[in-house]
């Protein structure tokens, strides 16, 4: 059974990186809608900054993800040594 800390522990970085997905979520649809209003008002540069914002809320998105994995695997190659 792992120790309070190392649960504790896990369960705060997990918070942290659903904070970090859920703001890039959030980013990702601030862009698309700045995005499509300047599509409908022929406002490059209103487009050009929304699709900017939602590029990068999908990278932050994908660098979350990747931090889950990393986590994971950390987790899964412990309990695989304690076996």
């Amino acid at each position: 059974m792992p120790d309070k800390k190392s649960v504790a522990q896990n369960l705060k970085e997990e918070a942290g990186t659903l904070a970090e997905k859920t703001k890039a979520k959030a980013q990702k649809a601030t862009g698309a809608v700045k995005e499509a209003v300047g599509k409908a008002t022929d406002n490059a540069s209103l487009k050009a900054k929304g699709k900017a914002q939602k590029t990068e809320g999908k990278v932050r998105e994908a660098i979350a993800e990747a931090t889950d994995e990393v986590r994971d695997a950390k987790e899964r190659a412990q309990k695989k040594a304690k076996k």
